[in-house]
């Protein structure tokens, strides 16, 4: 009974089947100067909450059903965008000739010449803050995403994963600083539909502690900064902390975007960040934000890593330098609100053992691709998720068996072929 539920569950929310009935859309988007590929770039129905991203290669995979869309009917147009480029717009007729090749073209998004900036950055951020509720919505949502995470030893991929995450959101509403801890606990519980992990053991064994945790599932979700603006450069009481430098760039698509660049500022001994946040003009959203450690927090940094040691290559008290990587988390528009679009990590950590010298890098990618949001009560109402997937767990004991026919029909993200280079490589240990 519990399997025909999920079964149902699933086909309803995402709106398609697995079925004979799907229609892949495959394709890459180039810059139409250059014909290099784009990655990264946002692929979406109209009319639907469904879409996806590119992968490195400027690469795409979406699926789409002949019987529509539970959420806004028969989607008429695919649409394409890109920070700097204009949005192109494809019907939906076009997608049965094969593989798409998608050029956008790309538009200036210099200062304006005459540059007139009336508000200032701190009351940008204030406003893009206090329009949270509106441009993202109160209510409670769950979003279909799919995640993939590489760990690397010594720059060699020990561990590849994809997983089909459910997550529910208790929404986006104003909440007091000191009410976080119980947010977090009430939101983002996630359920993992399917999942898939290749592994090198050696590799991953060596890591000890730091390698073994498949992490929390709706721990990829408090990254989003709209939900949880404590605590970073939306939050006014941090904001005394950062020196902040702000242009008006020209919207392709209409209005002005705020870029804000932000670094934690000399005065500060807090471990901060720096960064770059983007947000539209016409409705103060949060279109996207990168952010990385502050170089400026070296100091700080060196003066607290020794007040936690790591168990790795069977020995403790291994010391962690401080990472280098960055954070970057897009927004979109879909429907009448905007959502969590991605979030893409990268960083690199060295652990170094004080008495041995040893030294061990380790290296981590995590994508999230949001390819679906609902907001139907009945769905919510139904869904069972589970806080504790993932934590203090391997990846192969959370997904199981991999289901390899479910894969060759839904993945939102191409590998791309440095990847499939890897993973050949590891396909060949494990003969």
């Amino acid at each position: 009974m519990r399997t025909a539920q999920l079964i149902l569950f699933f086909f309803l929310f995402v709106g398609f089947s697995f079925s004979q009935d799907l229609n892949p859309i495959n394709g890459v988007v180039k810059d139409a100067s250059t014909g290099s590929p784009l990655p990264y770039t946002q692929i979406s129905l109209a009319g639907t909450s469904l879409g996806t991203v590119t992968n490195e290669d400027g690469f795409f995979r979406l699926k789409m059903a002949d019987g529509g869309y539970p959420d806004a009917g028969d989607p008429d147009s695919l649409l394409v965008s890109f920070l700097g480029y204009q949005t192109e717009i494809l019907p939906v007729s076009s997608f049965d000739t094969g593989p798409l090749e998608i050029f956008l073209i790309p538009v200036s998004l210099n200062l304006r010449e005459v540059e007139i900036i009336a508000l200032s950055p701190r009351e940008v951020l204030r406003r893009a803050f206090d329009s949270i509720p509106v441009n993202f919505g109160s209510d409670t949502i769950i979003l279909t995403a799919f995640i993939r995470t590489q760990k690397m030893v010594n720059k060699k991929l020990a561990e590849y994963t994809e997983a089909i995450v459910e997550d529910m959101k208790d929404g986006y509403y104003p909440y007091k600083p000191g009410e976080t801890d119980r947010k977090h606990r009430v939101s983002n519980i996630p359920y993992l539909y399917k999942g898939r992990v290749t592994s090198d053991t050696n590799l991953v064994n060596l890591l000890g502690e730091v390698g073994a945790s498949a992490r929390c599932l709706g721990c990829n979700f408090v990254r989003d900064i709209a939900e949880f603006p404590y605590e970073t450069i939306l939050d006014d009481r941090d904001r005394k902390y950062y020196d902040l430098k702000m242009e008006e760039l020209i919207n392709p698509d209409g209005g002005k975007i705020y870029r804000i660049r932000f670094d934690q500022n000399e005065k500060t001994t807090k471990t901060l960040y720096q960064g770059e946040i983007l947000i539209d003009s016409r409705d103060f959203a949060i279109m996207q934000i990168t952010y990385k450690p502050s170089y400026k927090a070296f100091d700080a940094y060196e003066k607290k890593k020794f007040n936690r040691t790591w168990f790795l290559n069977n020995q403790p008290g291994w010391i962690q330098e401080m990472p280098l990587g960055e954070t970057t988390v897009t927004y979109a528009k879909r429907g009448d609100f905007w959502s969590l679009n991605t979030i893409r990590q990268q960083y690199w950590v060295t652990y170094i053992q004080p008495q041995t010298r040893q030294r061990i890098g380790y290296g981590y990618k995590n994508e999230v691709v949001v390819t679906n949001i609902t907001r139907d009560p009945v769905l919510i109402r139904e869904f069972q998720g589970d806080k504790s997937i993932g934590v203090n767990q391997r990846w192969d004991e959370v997904v199981g068996e991999t289901d390899e026919a479910f894969w060759e029909n839904f993945n939102y993200l191409p590998i791309e072929e440095k990847l499939r280079e890897e993973l050949d490589r590891l396909d060949r240990l494990d003969r």
